[in-house]
């Protein structure tokens, strides 16, 4: 038993989502085809001024003068459907695409899991409903008799006799046949696929050549195709791509697309229990240059709304360059999903309320500005200092002795203003990279009470830092 979905207007249906203010307009997408421009996809204001498949462009603008036209991309819809497979695949794994707008989902192996045959559509049906997309649906035997039956939008049943009944009765001329069988079989009296079936095979062979007796066994049931051969395998890396009704040329205009493209990001790594922390969005401006925004947060995450902040902080930065007229986002390199837990004695450090903070700041200041500072096991001042990603503490060898906060340039001091407290602490090492140093260090306090550390070299005092 198998599900046919037929998305009719995936592409067009996903520019109005990505800019939902254009719903109320007429918008219509075109294809060249042997010289001429024909319209491929309307929407419903455009179909009700007579704007529909297979007219003219030119027919098309004299109907609806408002009509707002976009070329038509067989490319960007199967890309589309890859998506579409993505998020059906939560409920599915038996899909087989079939490019551009349509795939079929293979339900006998479901029916355990959601309960019988009823259950499980009735399930898929809500799945695809989430997409928010133009969609019809048709349950049969075998997958050729689906796809027919949804791409003429018959009624939805399970009911083997009325599903017989259904692909009967419909016209020639939606078989699906290549145009050359249909014109022959509308001569040869044939004008629904009733009369195809009541045709001995032998006959059809004859008089329609292979091609429309082979189509014959498969919608029987009787011939095994390749049709529903290869199983859809998710891809491990995300790349969406969003095309524009109309250009934009600020950033209000794209925070809609940005956070729907967000949102599928979230959706795609929550269904693979993954986290990102580097993502990347591609502007196709009008004057043909291409713009990268590039966001990371200070720890990896699945969560839209951990980026779509730092995204908001990078829009405010800088204005666009040139009117955008498609937004592409990509994310790879990703990592699993660990949950926190505590530890088995007492609580671990709980950081995470810090991260929203370093992004911020990372993306104000940039991603170097930001760092936790640690120290290495090299006994030498200003040489063991080094910087690490925030939030991130690196335990000593041996348990550190006191140091100041802030150490500066070694400057020469008069000990008479100084009174020593606690040392001496001897270093006597360096030998192995050229850099030697032989020091006394003491802890020390002027005469304004501020707490000082000094160090002894050559017959000279000298101050290294200040303790906070």
């Amino acid at each position: 038993m198998w599900l046919y979905c037929h998305f009719p207007q995936l592409l067009l249906d996903s520019l109005l989502r990505a800019q939902p203010e254009f719903e109320k307009q007429a918008v219509a997408l075109y294809q060249v085809q042997n010289g001429q421009s024909l319209i491929e996809q309307s929407n419903q204001v455009a179909q009700q001024a007579g704007v529909s498949q297979g007219i003219a462009s030119v027919m098309a603008i004299a109907l609806c003068e408002d009509l707002k036209l976009k070329e038509y991309s067989v490319a960007k819809e199967e890309r589309l459907l890859c998506g579409v497979a993505d998020h059906l695949y939560q409920w599915a794994a038996k899909l087989v695409l079939e490019p551009p707008q349509g795939l079929y989902i293979e339900l006998d192996t479901l029916e355990k899991l959601y309960g019988g045959l009823s259950s499980t559509v009735k399930t898929l049906h809500l799945a695809v409903k989430q997409l928010n997309v133009r969609s019809q649906l048709a349950v049969a035997n075998n997958a050729l008799a689906a796809k027919v039956l949804a791409e003429a939008d018959a009624p939805l049943t399970m009911n083997d006799e009325k599903t017989c009944h259904q692909l009967k009765s419909l016209s020639i001329k939606s078989s699906g046949l290549p145009d050359k069988v249909v014109r022959d079989s509308l001569s040869a009296g044939i004008f629904s696929i009733g009369d195809l079936l009541d045709i001995p095979g032998s006959d059809i062979g004859r008089q329609l050549g292979k091609e429309a007796l082979f189509y014959i066994q498969e919608l029987k049931g009787e011939l095994k195709t390749q049709r529903v051969s290869d199983f859809y395998q998710p891809s491990e890396r995300f790349f969406q791509h969003v095309d524009l009704v109309s250009e934009v040329s600020n950033w209000q205009g794209l925070r809609f697309p940005m956070k729907r493209l967000l949102n599928e990001l979230e959706s795609f790594l929550y269904q693979r229990q993954k986290v990102v922390q580097h993502i990347k969005f591609q502007l196709y401006q009008r004057d043909k240059s291409c713009s990268e925004i590039r966001v990371a947060t200070a720890s990896p995450s699945w969560r839209a709304q951990s980026f779509w902040s730092l995204l908001q902080l990078k829009m405010e930065q800088a204005p666009l360059s040139a009117p955008v007229l498609e937004v592409s986002l990509q994310a790879s390199d990703f990592s699993s999903l660990s949950v926190k837990t505590s530890h088995f004695f007492h609580d671990a450090k709980d950081t995470q309320g810090l991260f929203p903070l370093i992004g911020k700041l990372q993306v104000k200041l940039g991603e170097n500005a930001v760092y936790t500072p640690a120290v290495s096991d090299d006994p030498r001042p200003g040489i063991n200092e080094y910087k690490q990603p925030p939030c991130r503490f690196g335990g000593f060898s041996v348990k550190p002795v006191k140091r100041p906060l802030w150490l500066n340039h070694p400057e020469r001091v008069n000990l008479d203003e100084w009174s020593l407290s606690n040392g001496p602490e001897r270093k006597c090492c360096g030998w192995w990279d050229s850099q030697p140093i032989e020091r006394d260090y003491w802890i020390a306090t002027d005469s304004k009470h501020r707490k000082g550390w000094l160090f002894y070299e050559s017959g000279q005092w000298y101050l290294q830092g200040w303790f906070s």
